[in-house]
């Protein structure tokens, strides 16, 4: 076996045993105040500094990686066009726009979901009052990511109706565009090597 790949899954063994530490840490301290409450035991939810926004629907805080439930939104090399057909850097502008949503809160209040197949914690995230991943999607800077919930559909349509942020123009949604970018590197690897 290829020594990369091998130390590639190695650290990622190792970053999914963290997240899991972690969890097991918040756990077992959440069980035991949620038992001692009458509350359900193992809820996770409590506050975030974020320390790095990755992209329009990923945000890291310390050594942990969160994904934002129900949405997906363009990937940072993600072009899109706009209603002239001029192209414009909607990957990098999405993550502009988490990250204004992000900058008046000091800190973010979070409910774990799920844990993505990349080890992600998927969560929803609340600055203040307002849920982070409805406003990416209401502002049309994010798709509802309907494989995993129709939570915010509703405010995708209005999105588009009103032709707000990705909806001014054309755009791949970043499902598909992360599957022509994978297929494109397949068809250059069958090419250098075939």
């Amino acid at each position: 076996m290829n020594k990369s790949l091998i130390s590639s899954r190695a650290a990622s063994m190792w970053q999914i045993l963290s997240v899991l530490t972690v969890l097991l840490c918040l756990g077992v301290a959440g069980g035991r105040m949620a038992a001692a409450s009458g509350e359900q035991p193992f809820s996770f939810s409590g506050e975030i500094k974020v320390t790095k926004i990755s992209d329009g629907d990923s945000v890291r805080s310390g050594p942990l990686k969160i994904r934002l439930h129900g949405v997906d939104a363009p990937e940072i090399q993600q072009v899109c066009r706009d209603a002239n057909g001029a192209e414009w850097s909607c990957g990098k502008i999405a993550k502009d726009a988490l990250e204004s949503l992000i900058a008046e809160a000091p800190s973010l209040r979070c409910d774990l979901l799920d844990m993505d197949r990349y080890g992600r914690l998927v969560m929803r995230c609340f600055a203040g009052d307002i849920d982070i991943a409805k406003a990416m999607v209401a502002n049309g800077m994010a798709l509802a990511y309907r494989a995993y919930s129709s939570e915010y559909v509703a405010f995708e349509n209005a999105a588009q109706a009103n032709q707000r942020g990705l909806w001014q123009g054309e755009f791949d949604a970043p499902w598909d565009w992360r599957r022509k970018k994978r297929e494109a590197q397949k068809q250059k690897k069958k090419t250098k090597n075939p």
